[in-house]
């Protein structure tokens, strides 16, 4: 399969045609900001949460080269060659079988939760796991029909109330408010298909889907982006943060760990449905207490944050639900609220703990951390937390040599022999499938170098040895070639990469033919 992300070369040019134009024009646009703001001592910033502004200066207020500049555009563009059409990247035959897919209405395909691979689903089977997890009445319960509209009078009425205490101008109420006609959630499932085919929904048939519901254009949509502004800040101040890959490498890689301790894992069993909103409400408001602002309007943040999180209706198979436990993956505030609820949920956990990680760092619900003392002690730990609270349980790994966290393997190599510091290394799902952008697809040039480099780039940040940097690179270039890159093009790519950032070694050559074989 050459994948979702894989773009058809263009029928039509007048598609092409209209495309170019609108890019012209915005990138007119930026040139004619960025000099009539130049050497200016503030720039005019877009005030938050208000709509994007249109506005761009006249050319009689610019210098003339700006106006040449457009004219040599504008005339080189309306003398292109518009009768030359690019070559096809899908033969007779995918086209045929692509416009057939669009019109089946018996499957279903999606992208799957892990690993980048795609999902056929028979409809009745991906209709039943949806059903099947809506009718947990813990989390969800059934309308005859929506409240969106309901809910958006309560918006506006808190809207309408900070306005008049001057908490927001009127740009910012038209932009919080929404539309006039807001769009009915939908609810869908990314099948997790890189769980165990044994403990599947329907054991080797029907695999367990993540709920997402999608929230674009809601009628809280705005609201939730207002709530994320200031929950994010606060969210990031526990000391176990994480922010990414490189945040936690960039934390652990200096610590000693004691030759005998174990590493570990620790993974929430679905955190965003599983917290329950008295509490969640509970752990947002305490940590704005602990980090207050003067600036923030608290109150009225917790009014909107509850109406987000109890009124969250939507839509699947033509019939209404209510979320009544947990957050939707969809909101755009719900990591951060996530992560203020397990701050303080750990700050519990770990307080009542007599025995405690040596170290401990936490990434949403994925938490690493290093245990100093015996094995036994470490399941009474983890039966402490998983009864700590009733609606969140974890699944945990221990070894005392390696465990995988992230997109990372952590070890005790050669350097723990010597520094007891751990080495990395990338970390590869069984599920995962390395399907990024098709060579074919319709995409600008260099945007195949960029994804061969980043990836490069993040091996290269991640493997602290560079055997296993070479490693991964096999494995990621064995997927390219089947995906359309050349061998050429891999090489060019490997030896620009690494040409600023390593010394020549005299079997680096034996060890690049390698990867191309």
């Amino acid at each position: 399969m050459k994948g979702l992300t894989f773009i058809p070369s263009v029928q039509k040019m007048k598609d092409s045609k209209h495309q170019l134009r609108l890019d012209l024009q915005k990138y007119h646009r930026r040139i004619k900001l960025e000099v009539f703001y130049e050497g200016k001592k503030t720039k005019k910033q877009r005030l938050p949460f208000t709509h994007n502004s249109d506005w761009t200066p006249a050319l009689s207020r610019l210098p003339k080269q700006v106006g040449q500049l457009i004219t040599a555009d504008e005339y080189a563009f309306k003398n292109l060659n518009w009768s030359l059409k690019p070559r096809p990247n899908l033969q007779r035959e995918e086209l045929r079988a692509l416009n057939t897919l669009k019109n089946l209405r018996e499957i279903v395909i999606k992208p799957a939760d892990k690993g980048n691979a795609i999902v056929i689903m028979d409809r009745e089977q991906y209709v039943w796991e949806g059903e099947r997890q809506l009718n947990i009445s813990d989390h969800y319960k059934p309308l005859e029909k929506p409240i969106y509209f309901e809910t958006m009078k309560q918006v506006r009425k808190i809207l309408e109330q900070m306005y008049d205490k001057g908490i927001i101008n009127s740009k910012q109420r038209e932009y919080l408010s929404g539309s006039g006609t807001p769009r009915m959630r939908r609810f869908y499932l990314l099948p997790k298909i890189h769980k165990e085919p044994e403990k599947w929904s329907i054991p080797h048939e029907i695999p367990p889907g993540r709920p997402i519901v999608s929230d674009c254009n809601s009628e809280t949509y705005q609201t939730a982006e207002y709530i994320e502004y200031y929950l994010n800040p606060i969210s990031q101040k526990h000391p176990s943060y994480l922010k990414d890959t490189y945040d936690f490498i960039h934390k652990v890689k200096d610590i000693s760990i004691p030759r005998g301790a174990f590493l570990f894992t620790i993974d929430i069993d679905s955190l965003y449905t599983n917290i329950e909103t008295e509490a969640g409400l509970q752990a947002v408001q305490e940590c704005m207490l602990q980090y207050p602002d003067p600036k923030r309007p608290d109150d009225y943040i917790l009014k909107l944050l509850d109406i987000n999180l109890t009124k969250n209706d939507f839509e699947f198979n033509s019939k209404y639900y209510l979320q009544v436990k947990g957050t939707a993956m969809g909101k755009k505030f719900a990591p951060s609220y996530a992560n203020i609820f397990m701050a303080r949920w750990e700050q519990s956990a770990l307080g009542s703990c007599t025995k405690r990680p040596l170290h401990y760092f936490r990434f949403l619900d994925d938490i690493w951390g290093v245990w100093s003392y015996s094995m036994d002690d470490f399941k009474d730990f983890a039966e402490h937390l998983n009864t700590h609270q009733r609606s969140i349980t974890i699944k945990y790994t221990i070894d005392p040599t390696e465990v995988n966290f992230l997109d990372v393997v952590s070890y005790k190599g050669q350097k723990f022999e010597e520094t007891g510091q751990l080495d990395f290394r990338v970390y590869f799902k069984e599920t995962d499938t390395h399907s990024l952008l098709h060579k074919h697809s319709f995409h600008p040039k260099h945007t195949f170098k960029g994804i061969v480099k980043s990836q490069l780039l993040r091996f290269h940040r991640i493997c602290t040895e560079h055997s296993c940097f070479m490693e991964a690179t096999k494995i990621l270039f064995r997927a390219l070639r089947d995906r359309g890159y050349s061998r050429s093009f891999l090489r060019r790519a490997l030896k620009t990469f690494l040409l600023p950032r390593t010394p020549r070694d005299p079997t680096e050559g034996e060890k690049e033919q390698k990867l191309f074989r």
